[in-house]
């Protein structure tokens, strides 16, 4: 995955607005990837409901904890192994 410039400055400004605790910039993360994450999490566990599951509880892990610091773009990357290792524990 090729991550250009602008989409790294972008990643960076909203990472920084979710280090703020922005609810406006967490709502934006989550349209942004929830749906590709929940049909990562699908792929690994083969049960939509539990899928969703997974994915809200750590989204709500995610702003709970706000370790937002911790993110080095690309937000992606990380989101998807995160959910990944989640589910290898399912």
């Amino acid at each position: 995955m090729c991550i250009h410039d602008d989409d790294l400055r972008q990643e960076r400004k909203l990472l920084l607005a979710l280090e703020k605790r922005n609810m406006k910039a967490f709502m934006e993360l989550y349209k942004s990837y929830s749906e590709d994450l929940l049909i990562f999490a699908y792929s690994y566990l083969q049960d939509p409901r539990l899928a969703a599951q997974t994915v809200d509880e750590f989204f709500e892990d995610l702003w709970s904890t706000a370790k937002f610091s911790q993110v080095d773009p690309p937000i992606y990357k990380f989101l998807i192994e995160q959910i990944r290792a989640i589910c290898e524990l399912k």
